[in-house]
């Protein structure tokens, strides 16, 4: 049966390097070694306060602003006239497929009115002919049955 092994001494190994030559002491501000091996004393930086830099005037940078910035609308009333341009265009479109789509239909029911006016009126035609035949048959008859009768009165 194998055992493990606790291994003595150090958990991690440390390398101690020097520091680079861009790494800044913070404590004497001299370069090329790190702020826990400093052998100097502590350097006092004199600044000025905020209330002295506040009294200073700075040069201000001149910026060059976008002309959209510049107007007093501002940029949110620019973008929401884009958006309801946009919106009305699409609006247009849609009415005129609507328009598009209803002109057909129009023109549809017109045909299907003017088939069934045709045929209603063929019908009617139709109908009058049959009549204007039926009369004429029954006056046919009856001039023959009072040709019969005639001449069988008159005989």
């Amino acid at each position: 049966m194998k055992r493990f092994r606790s291994s003595t001494g150090p958990k991690f190994t440390s390398s101690f390097t020097k520091a680079p030559s861009t790494q800044q002491c913070q404590k004497c501000l001299q370069y090329g070694h790190y702020t826990y091996e400093c052998k100097g004393g502590r350097v006092y930086n004199a600044r000025p306060t905020r209330t002295q830099q506040l009294h200073k005037p700075t040069k201000r940078i001149q910026v060059e602003v976008p002309e959209e910035f510049l107007s007093k609308k501002g940029l949110a009333a620019k973008i929401l006239k884009e958006k309801e341009e946009e919106r009305q265009r699409k609006k247009e479109e849609k009415d005129k497929k609507r328009n598009k789509k209803k002109r057909r239909r129009r023109q549809c029911i017109v045909f299907i009115f003017r088939i069934i006016t045709r045929t209603k009126l063929e019908q009617e035609q139709q109908h009058q002919q049959s009549i204007l035949q039926l009369v004429s048959f029954v006056a046919i008859v009856v001039q023959l049955a009072l040709e019969i009768a005639f001449a069988h009165f008159s005989s």
